[in-house]
């Protein structure tokens, strides 16, 4: 799953971002970049994934370390309001890799098979649905009451196709904080806005998640999260489990559910997330 917007094309008016507000964000994100001293560099000893769950992390992959993060999501709609279902499955794959201890590049890409019907008609379709580029950093690791702090920016391509087709690179945006509240739990908020690609209306983005380590090959974690588009605001529930095969090979389970204006959603997810040391 993605933190990423996905409104259809039918339900959103036509236009292009504020080119305005994408310069002054471009703009603070260099900002950012430069600022910061150096980062104290930390290799870990185990993959830490983007997966399961909606939030990321403070932490990058380490430099020149590859990871790789792939699920299957099964997932289903039900919209009161107008009648209508929908269920699918949704293939996503990110891939990162580390330019230095502190800095990562990635993409991530997702396709979306979809069975909608109504009262009357009913139709499928297979659609890539996001395709995102972009660039994390680790700007401090956390020390005591202090937490891990990371930024992470992205651009959603405007390649995907049917509903899900954009007009414009979609920029989106991601502050982390990462507190060991314990040796064995974690917290983690993720506090972000994005754009469609469609029109000039940004979205906020938030995440709370608290994870607990019970073993250490085996952890579960629950997380609450949302968006704010216009003054409407949806939020939704999930949780799982995490499996650490190897150091380096992680399994996970986990699943979730929103009821937002008449509109209930749910999904369950399973993937892999594994990674390879120092490729050049």
């Amino acid at each position: 799953m993605t933190d990423q917007p996905l409104p259809l094309k039918s339900k959103a008016q036509k236009g292009f971002a504020n080119v305005e507000i994408r310069r002054y964000l471009y703009l603070s994100i260099i900002q950012l970049m430069f600022i910061h001293g150096v980062v104290k560099a930390q290799f870990l000893e185990t993959i830490r994934s983007g997966r399961p769950g909606q939030s990321i992390g403070a932490y990058t992959v380490g430099s020149g370390t590859l990871q790789v993060q792939s699920g299957v999501d099964y997932f289903g709609t039900r919209n009161s309001n107008i009648g209508e279902t929908d269920h699918g499955v949704l293939t996503a794959t990110g891939v990162r890799y580390g330019l230095t201890d502190q800095f990562e590049v990635g993409t991530f890409f997702e396709y979306r098979s979809v069975t909608k019907k109504t009262d009357s008609a009913s139709y499928s379709s297979t659609d890539l649905s996001n395709m995102l580029i972009g660039i994390r950093h680790q700007i401090s690791v956390g020390k005591g009451l202090l937490p891990s702090i990371g930024f992470q920016f992205r651009l959603r391509l405007p390649v995907t196709t049917g509903d899900y087709k954009i007009s414009s690179v979609a920029p989106s945006f991601i502050f982390v904080t990462s507190q060991q509240l314990s040796e064995s739990i974690t917290l983690i908020t993720n506090l972000g806005g994005a754009w469609n690609g469609i029109d000039a209306t940004p979205t906020g983005t938030y995440t709370i998640n608290l994870s607990c380590a019970f073993t250490d090959k085996f952890g579960a974690f629950i997380e609450n999260y949302g968006t704010l588009t216009q003054g409407k605001f949806e939020t939704r529930m999930d949780g799982g489990v995490a499996w650490l095969a190897t150091p380096n090979l992680q399994l996970d389970l986990f699943g979730g559910f929103g009821r937002n204006y008449q509109i209930f959603d749910y999904f369950i997810s399973t993937g892999i997330s594994w990674r390879i040391h120092k490729v050049r």
